[in-house]
């Protein structure tokens, strides 16, 4: 049968053989890298060599759901005992109507997490793995489509956050108005590839990275801080998302948290707001 087009809800993503859920954006980009070569006494490119390391980058969005039926990759990865740091590598299969491509040896480099009052959360991560292939063999069909039953979405009614550094940067948010927050973490890699091979052994991290984490508040009567008395005291802090019954259904923790800036700033007719940013160090110091 000929395909017209190849439409969202003829794609499936597939980690390790496992169908992953709730995805909403799914990008591969593959990039050719080449050495170019001269011949002596010309200035035009004579031909151009393919280096080993020929990589396809992953990028997937998908909303983070409460039920068990609910998957992040952020999850999956923080079992493996090395977190953020770990060599483990993930294999890729996106399934549609013309066919399956495959992305081997997939390393995490980059995760994000974000989350508003009254929106659902959404995660989005970013690896790079192996050169893609295709092929029409297990391509979809109508009846390969599902319908998923998840345990629910979540929209946060509440944002708390709690810290154990004991300095001036210590704060109580029980008395601010957490609008949002945003978590990054993002890992360089480096390919080892052995000698009369093409595809990486395998990537490992780049060291002394480190994550980001930031909220905004409406400012009121006691959001207002005096930088000037700030110190870099690191600690703890706590992301706590609740319901409108005050109950915690989501919560993430960063460790060795240090207080980077704060930003305040105002609009016309609008509330003043007050951001807050961190930065922490990459390890296995991010849970949930």
């Amino acid at each position: 049968m000929a395909i017209d087009r190849v439409h969202s809800s003829d794609t499936q993503l597939f980690i390790n053989d496992q169908r992953i859920p709730a995805v909403t954006r799914l990008a591969l980009s593959s990039s050719k890298k080449t050495t170019s070569t001269r011949r002596l006494g010309s200035s035009a490119i004579a031909d151009r060599i393919l280096d080993a390391n020929q990589s396809t980058q992953i990028n997937i969005g998908i909303n983070l759901t409460t039920g068990a039926t609910g998957i992040d990759p952020f999850y999956s990865y923080q079992q493996m005992n090395s977190g953020f740091l770990s060599t483990g590598e993930f294999d890729f299969k996106v399934k549609d109507a013309a066919g399956v491509t495959t992305i081997s040896g997939g390393s995490l480099t980059s995760y994000s997490l974000n989350g508003a009052v009254g929106d659902i959360v959404k995660g989005s991560t970013s690896y790079e793995g192996d050169g893609a292939i295709f092929t029409s063999v297990g391509a979809l069909d109508v009846s390969d489509q599902t319908t998923d039953e998840f345990g629910g979405f979540f929209t946060p009614q509440k944002i708390q956050i709690t810290t154990t550094t004991n300095g001036d940067e210590g704060i109580n948010s029980a008395s601010l108005h957490i609008q949002d927050f945003s978590l990054s973490v993002d890992i360089g890699r480096n390919a080892v590839t052995r000698l009369g091979t093409r595809v990486p052994q395998f990537r490992y991290p780049d060291l002394n990275g480190q994550g980001t984490l930031s909220f905004n508040v409406i400012k009121n009567q006691v959001t207002g801080i005096n930088i000037s008395s700030l110190i870099c005291d690191s600690g703890a802090i706590k992301i706590d998302l609740k319901d409108r019954e005050d109950n915690s259904v989501m919560n993430f923790t960063t460790s060795g948290c240090c207080l980077e800036s704060v930003d305040e700033s105002t609009s016309l007719d609008d509330n003043t707001q007050v951001s807050f940013s961190y930065y922490f160090p990459i390890g296995v110091g991010v849970s949930s």
